[in-house]
């Protein structure tokens, strides 16, 4: 159960805006970033659990994992705002506009969120293994 719940969790967030970003702005990049870091995320998800990780250690490398993606998405942002920006407005209503939702800036700021949590976390399992 704690699979299915990890693996939900990490990908369909993952492969829901690579799709969604895809249709946006008309560009096959974000739906191909959303499909590989899903693998990643899966392959990585699938060695820590039969490795036998502690929690922390595989939530730590996951986090770590998605931060590096969020990094990615940040660039390929960055090279096609400008159509992003225009398929975003052309396609949803103009009450649910937001700029920070195209903005690389917006995606930087996730993958520095997650860099940070997936550190605190590994060393919130390292200190806690050190004090036993």
């Amino acid at each position: 159960m704690a699979w299915y719940a990890a693996l939900l969790g990490g990908i369909l967030p993952v492969l829901l805006l690579g799709f969604l970003y895809s249709a946006l702005a008309d560009r096959l990049e974000f739906a191909g970033w959303g499909l590989l870091l899903a693998a990643l995320y899966t392959a990585a998800l699938r060695q820590g659990m039969q490795a036998g990780w502690p929690a922390p250690r595989l939530a730590g490398a996951l986090a770590l994992r998605l931060a590096a993606g969020a990094a990615a998405f940040a660039w390929i942002e960055r090279t096609h705002q400008e159509i992003l920006d225009l398929g975003y407005r052309a396609v949803l209503p103009e009450e649910i506009y937001f700029p920070s939702a195209t903005s690389p800036r917006a995606a930087a700021a996730a993958a520095g969120g997650l860099a940070a949590a997936g550190m605190a976390i590994l060393a919130g399992g390292w200190l806690s293994r050190r004090r036993r």
